[in-house]
């Protein structure tokens, strides 16, 4: 049986009614755990699992065919054993668990939790963006290595949105409001660098970024202008996004955009994206194309003296070679 929740933006909310069978409570609106919030135990559940597997081939405690057995044979009588040690070994952490009233779930979700209450906070996400630009200032892709760690964080809290909350760091929140352009907020550096830099190394580099910067694609800026190991964009690199951040966070927990309630592809359009994962929200665009302009402003002094300095270097390199 399924009960039905309307909103008054559209929105259906689906439950299934909850069924007790020998204690234990199947289906209702609680937490699922085959959903996002989830992950965290699966993540890891297969780290112990690979763990024992592992540790029972290097002790070639498996069952070993004759070699005129067809490998792809060998190979699943080469797991039966490991296969078993996963089996036994969890049925025992998960039955000593609920001898104590609890399981896995229950007992990884507490630090987790801790977790994702930092994450969601307005300084947990101060600190997040302050990481992930301080691994790309020295040229490690610090989006790829931060964000997959808070894949699953993300996740549950969109799922949480879609049912009704209001979480401000959900989805792709990064892409939607701050990496605009690309890590570091860049789109609007590029578009001044292609028609309003004076040297021509940065007009032909803003040219040429231009395209991928529409779709969040900024490699060519961050190690082409380049950002990395420079002093003079350094400073707006890291600023930029934490002000950007800060904005969205602060419009959608104030209630002055809606939350992130669906997922988008990541190199969507600045604005785009945010109307979409807002369903449909408009003032989510307005303040994606807001975080833009800010985060130009943000640029635009520390840029104008790099451009200024890479523009006298041009000047003197042609009157030597003239």
């Amino acid at each position: 049986m399924y009960s039905r929740t309307f909103y008054a933006d559209g929105r259906i909310q689906l439950f299934s009614d909850a069924t007790t069978i020998n204690g234990w409570v199947i289906g209702g609106s609680g937490p699922d755990r085959m959903g996002t919030v989830g992950i965290f135990t699966a993540i890891i559940m297969s780290l112990l699992t690979v763990k024992i597997y592992c540790f029972c081939v290097k002790r070639n405690w498996v069952i070993k065919m004759p070699e005129a057995v067809p490998e792809g044979v060998a190979r699943s009588f080469t797991a039966l054993i490991p296969a078993f040690a996963v089996a036994v070994v969890v049925l025992v952490i998960n039955g000593g668990f609920i001898a104590f009233g609890t399981d896995i779930f229950k007992v990884i979700a507490i630090p987790f939790a801790f977790v994702t209450d930092i994450a969601n906070s307005w300084l947990g996400l101060m600190v997040i963006f302050f990481l992930i630009h301080a691994l790309w200032i020295v040229g490690i892709h610090g989006a790829n290595i931060i964000s997959s760690f808070l894949v699953p964080i993300v996740l549950s809290n969109l799922q949480a949105n879609a049912n009704g909350a209001n979480i401000p760091f959900a989805g792709e929140f990064y892409n939607s409001f701050v990496f605009l352009g690309g890590s570091g907020g860049t789109l609007g550096l590029t578009l001044f660098i292609a028609f309003l830099a004076r040297s021509q190394q940065l007009r032909i580099l803003g040219k040429a970024s231009i395209a991928p910067g529409i779709f969040n694609i900024n490699e060519p800026i961050i190690f082409g202008l380049p950002i990395v190991y420079n002093p003079y964009l350094a400073i707006p690199f890291f600023l930029s996004p934490m002000v950007t951040a800060s904005m969205a966070y602060w419009s959608i927990k104030l209630h002055w955009v809606n939350p992130i309630i669906a997922n988008v592809p990541w190199p969507s359009p600045a604005g785009i994206g945010a109307f979409i994962g807002t369903a449909g929200d408009w003032r989510a665009a307005a303040l994606a194309l807001s975080c833009v302009l800010v985060s130009w402003l943000i640029y635009l002094p520390f840029v104008k003296v790099y451009d200024n300095k890479l523009a006298t270097e041009e000047q003197a390199a042609e009157q030597v070679s003239q």
